[in-house]
């Protein structure tokens, strides 16, 4: 593992930069781990990183306070970002003590980043107004970025050197053999790392289970493999992603559409004799043929396109219909209550 490789250049140009700028913000840094730099005008302020246990999970774990005692400093804290510096001015714990724990969180987290995989940095001012939470009287207002990485670069060479190189969140710890070194003195961190070591879980696991430093962890757990007393076991697999299923209700719904058939040419003319074309009409028969029938001419007055009168039509004699009666027009005609005049005898004719 060397001190410096790819991530460090990254990180330290990036870190460069807000130094030179003197931003307030934070620094994310996307990679495997990860983490985010809190920056105070351009000097690192805390940092924080799922690869290395902070400060509440080095005082829960380590006994110092509990769990309620430290959830109460977080909410005490305006922006949550140095929750234990409320514990500090409240006289629960030293200040000298406190700048301690806060600073191995810091480095400890710094070599977590670096010791991983790192992608890209992107940094995020904070709103206007906003700053990090105050830090309490006698603690140093920031870490200059190039101290921060010097020693990273100088735990990496360390770990680098052991003759068991161990990556602090890859490689799985298990113990080796039956437990003989039960009832040999062992100093408390190494019976802490036999009593986690089951072969599921890594030194960072281990650091957050106990509350002590990734790098600590990893250090003695490389000097463990060397010594016989515990072995480390790659980490299992990722599964396999299962294939797509195809849908069969989409497969049903919307058949894939046939081939399309191939294209057949025409069948060849059996060869032979062109068969004879039929001849063209002559001129003669192309000739008009008239002459044509004349238009019937119209009477004076007759409308255009009126129909000619009929000739020669058989006319109707008087008395074909039967009725031979004349209609008298001197006699008055019956109206209507003619019709409603009830015919023969009424209502009021006695019997």
């Amino acid at each position: 593992m060397p001190a410096r490789n790819a991530a460090h250049g990254l990180l330290g140009r990036a870190l460069s930069r807000c130094r030179d700028e003197r931003v307030t913000g934070v620094l994310r840094v996307q990679g495997s781990p990860g983490g985010a730099f809190h920056l105070l005008d351009g000097a690192v302020v805390a940092v924080e990183s799922p690869g290395a246990p902070g400060v509440g999970t080095l005082l829960v774990r380590s006994g110092r306070i509990d769990a309620d005692e430290w959830n109460a400093a977080h909410d005490a804290a305006a922006t949550g970002l140095l929750p234990g510096a409320a514990i500090a001015a409240g006289g629960r714990l030293g200040t000298a003590e406190f700048q301690v724990l806060h600073m191995m969180a810091v480095q400890d987290a710094v070599f977590a980043v670096l010791a991983g995989r790192l992608d890209d940095c992107a940094f995020d001012p904070y709103a206007p107004g906003a700053r990090p939470a105050a830090l309490p009287q006698g603690l140093a207002p920031g870490v200059e970025p190039e101290e921060l990485l010097i020693e990273a670069g100088r735990r990496l060479a360390a770990l680098a050197s052991l003759p068991r190189r161990v990556s602090p969140d890859r490689d799985r710890v298990t113990a080796v053999g039956p437990p003989a070194w039960a009832d040999e003195p062992l100093a408390p961190v190494r019976r802490e790392i036999l009593g986690c070591a089951n072969g599921r879980r890594s030194p960072r696991d281990i650091a957050f289970l106990i509350g002590r430093g990734v790098y600590t962890i990893t250090v003695e757990v490389a000097r463990m493999c060397a010594e016989g007393l515990v072995e480390t076991v790659p980490a299992p697999p990722a599964p396999a992603q299962p294939p797509p299923v195809a849908d069969p209700a989409a497969s049903v719904a919307d058949p894939a559409p046939p081939p399309p058939e191939p294209f057949a040419p025409a069948p060849a003319e059996p060869a032979g004799p062109a068969a004879p074309r039929p001849p063209l009409a002559s001129r003669e028969d192309l000739a008009d043929p008239g002459p044509y029938p004349r238009p019937p001419e119209r009477e004076p007055g007759e409308a255009p396109g009126a129909a000619p009168a009929a000739e020669g039509l058989p006319r109707r004699e008087p008395g074909a219909s039967g009725i031979r009666e004349a209609l008298d027009a001197g006699r008055p005609q019956p109206g209507w209550k003619g019709f409603l005049r009830p015919r023969g005898r009424s209502r009021t004719d006695s019997p």
